[in-house]
């Protein structure tokens, strides 16, 4: 069985698709992701917009990390742009980011 990268390539790797999320939660970021890095496993040929998809739901359900509002509004922003073009599929701690049909990305919706 082949091991996927590092929690920490993953952290840096995924940053780029969170760039509000990463900026605002500044040094909480590394923590927090190593934390979701732990329970989650991304796959595919998109597995970083994945882990990102996830990393952002993760935050969500975190109920002992109090966001503020810009942090909340960042976090939100980011997966926008992302579920524009993919959705996430699940499987147990395995997360996958599928493209969505093509015509709605032509149409930008």
């Amino acid at each position: 069985m082949q091991e996927g990268p590092a929690p920490v390539e993953r952290l840096w790797k995924t940053a780029e698709f969170l760039p509000q999320s990463v900026r605002l939660l500044g040094t909480r970021y590394r923590s927090l992701f190593l934390a979701h890095a732990q329970r989650c496993r991304p796959t595919g040929k998109a597995a970083r917009v994945a882990d990102a998809l996830a990393f952002v739901d993760f935050m969500f359900l975190q109920e002992r990390v109090g966001l503020l509002d810009n942090e909340r509004d960042a976090l939100r922003g980011d997966a926008r742009v992302l579920r524009r073009r993919f959705r996430l599929r699940r499987a147990g701690d395995t997360v996958e980011a599928v493209e969505k049909w093509k015509p709605l990305q032509w149409l930008h919706l």
